[in-house]
């Protein structure tokens, strides 16, 4: 029997497209008619991979799992003697047995699988547990330099941790992913495939048999002990202090230019857009905990949107995307460090956002990260000075850096060096967040579409929750929420790679700009919050894959290249996401907790 594997997906559907009518005849068809013949197509393909293979059995604790919710009592107000509490901790997860195991990168298909053949830099669990004093308990917000950890995962860690989180008044563990396309797949679809998928396929279909696992079940139990550490050493560690937030950026990039202030700008020209409706948030959010212990360090948390995804990359010369590494997100955390921070990246909403790759014409893939890891730490400091305190001080001066880096010769200019000229004397605000937490998640019921989840279900590929509900028809769940920090800074949990616009209710999901012509379904999440400047944790407590609106959503996938984009449009996100109405389903429940929220305040009041 010829084998089957996911590289038959693109061959098979490719094949299929290509013989509908033939090239000359599709550009003739108006797009959505093209795409929907092609989509047809296509998933007829895919679905025919999975045809006659047994629906996954329902685990128990999936379906009570589907019903949970969590929302730490509501308050507006503070205890006078009310104060933060904050410990860190941060516990490298690079496998301890690298020199004499082969362990599969996540993040590019290739096959066969891409093998590590070593390690660049360091890939870590970053967790700090925080707390308002308020007695509901401390609040655990944890990242992994991984690829992304499914909710079913997420599950099996905060079991391992529950005795812990009774016995120490721990509400509520939530872990995200910084989605580092260069670690350990944690996700089982970019491992041994050629592998698995045909054993899998043999035994399925006799009833017997070993199946074998895409994930590495060792390194997996690694990871959640040393996740469950760090929590717990995090939470130990905790000190008093006071909590500051700084902010500059817009969620939508797309009415920006170099003459808005600083204040707007935000990372604009370090962060762009590869899937039209180009656009993308500009945010840059940090937050700074400052113990009253003034022998303790400092903690940063930063968030924008961005994949770490530059040394994953395979550039002649340059890289070859076969090492393990946190990417620029190892690079942020080592300036900080060496700053005498500790540090925590929550990534944001990251479609199809990427960094730009600094110097890409003439540095290698690893020094365009620490590029962008270096620049934007150094941004991250000095939004909240003078002009003056930047040239005096060495951690985020122009011309100190570019000495350091070693990249910059015959008078040439980082990106930093005139983002400093441009900023001039603007400041970027920094203000005191009073002791308050509140966060509210849901569950998400998800419908899923996608043939290929369908396929990952039947041949028990990777973590994924994928339910049957009836005979031709799948779903799944998954959480989201809101954390309020002091009253006034919110931000959305999102458990997957969302498009920008979702958040900004901009581009894609106006129905002008959209595939469809249609308005999205649902509320952006701004407009459900009431919050211009509320900011995203992308890849929070699941890993669903891409999050597109229903409006711009069309299931077909041919590559990116010219020839296809012009025929298809840029849709190459839709096939790592659960179905259309993935994004709708997450608007909605947003919704619902910001509903819930609006009408608990007006009570409160």
């Amino acid at each position: 029997m010829k084998k089957k594997t996911a590289l038959g997906i693109v061959v098979a559907s490719a094949i299929t497209v290509a013989g509908i009518t033939g090239y000359k005849r599709l550009e003739k068809m108006e797009m959505t008619e093209r795409c929907k013949k092609c989509s047809d197509k296509f998933v007829g393909a895919i679905s025919k991979l999975h045809k006659g293979l047994p629906d996954p059995v329902v685990d128990k604790t999936d379906k009570e799992a589907a019903e949970e919710n969590f929302a730490r009592q509501y308050v507006t107000k503070t205890p006078k003697k009310a104060k933060w509490k904050l410990g860190y901790s941060q516990k490298s997860i690079v496998p301890e047995d690298m020199d004499s195991k082969k362990y599969c990168i996540a993040g590019n298909t290739r096959f066969p699988a891409n093998y590590a053949a070593g390690v660049l830099d360091d890939i870590r669990v970053r967790t700090i547990c925080i707390d308002d004093s308020t007695g509901r308990g401390a609040v655990v917000l944890c990242c992994v330099d991984c690829i992304g950890l499914s909710n079913k995962n997420i599950r099996k860690i905060r079991e391992m941790l529950s005795e812990f989180s009774v016995e120490n008044n721990i509400s509520y563990i939530n872990i995200s992913s910084t989605h580092t396309h260069s670690s350990v797949d944690t996700m089982g679809i970019w491992g041994e495939l050629l592998t698995v998928l045909p054993n899998n396929r043999k035994h399925l279909k006799k009833g017997k048999g070993e199946l074998l696992d895409s994930c590495d079940n060792d390194y997996m139990q690694f990871l959640f002990e040393r996740i469950c550490e760090s929590v717990k050493e995090a939470f130990c560690s905790m000190k008093k202090g006071k909590l500051y937030e700084s902010y500059m950026g817009k969620n939508s990039m797309q009415a920006l230019s170099d003459d808005d202030s600083l204040k707007d700008r935000g990372l604009y020209g370090y962060v762009w857009d590869r899937r039209e409706p180009y656009d993308c948030s500009t945010q840059l959010l940090r937050l700074r905990f400052v113990p009253d212990d003034k022998t303790e360090k400092e903690t940063v948390l930063l968030n924008f949107g961005a994949h770490p995804y530059i040394v994953s990359m395979k550039e002649r010369g340059k890289g070859d995307g076969n090492l393990i590494s946190g990417d620029f997100v190892y690079y942020l955390g080592d300036y900080f460090e060496k700053n005498n921070y500790n540090f925590i990246f929550f990534n944001g909403a990251v479609a199809a956002v990427y960094p730009t790759r600094l110097y890409s014409n003439r540095v290698d893939l690893k020094t365009q990260a620490k590029a962008v890891g270096d620049e934007i730490g150094r941004i991250s400091l000095a939004m909240t000075m003078t002009d003056e305190e930047i040239r005096k001080n060495p951690a985020v001066n122009p011309e100190t850096y570019e000495i350091q880096s070693g990249i910059f010769s015959n008078a040439q200019l980082s990106q930093y060096s005139k983002w400093v000229e441009k900023k001039g004397n603007q400041v970027i605000e920094e203000k005191e967040l009073k002791p308050l937490l509140n966060l509210s998640l849901k569950k998400v019921p998800l419908k899923v579409d996608n043939p290929i989840f369908y396929m990952v279900a039947k041949y028990r590929v990777g973590s994924y929750t994928i339910l049957p509900k009836s005979s031709d028809e799948y779903e799944s769940f998954t959480e989201t929420g809101l954390l309020e920090l002091g009253g006034k800074r919110k931000i959305a949990f999102v458990p997957g790679e969302m498009e920008p616009a979702i958040l900004s209710g901009s581009q894609a999901v106006k129905a002008e700009e959209s595939f469809l012509k249609k308005n999205f379904s649902s509320a952006s999440l701004s407009e459900s919050a009431d919050d211009e400047e509320m900011t995203v944790f992308g890849l929070t407590n699941d890993a669903i894959g891409y999050i597109i609106p229903d409006n711009d959503f069309s299931m077909m996938f041919l590559g990116t290249g010219r020839l296809m984009k012009n025929l298809f449009g840029n849709h190459y996100l839709e096939i790592f996401s659960f179905g259309k109405n993935t994004a709708v389903s997450l608007a909605d429940t947003f919704k619902s907790i910001c509903d819930e929220i609006k009408m608990l305040d007006v009570k409160n009041k």
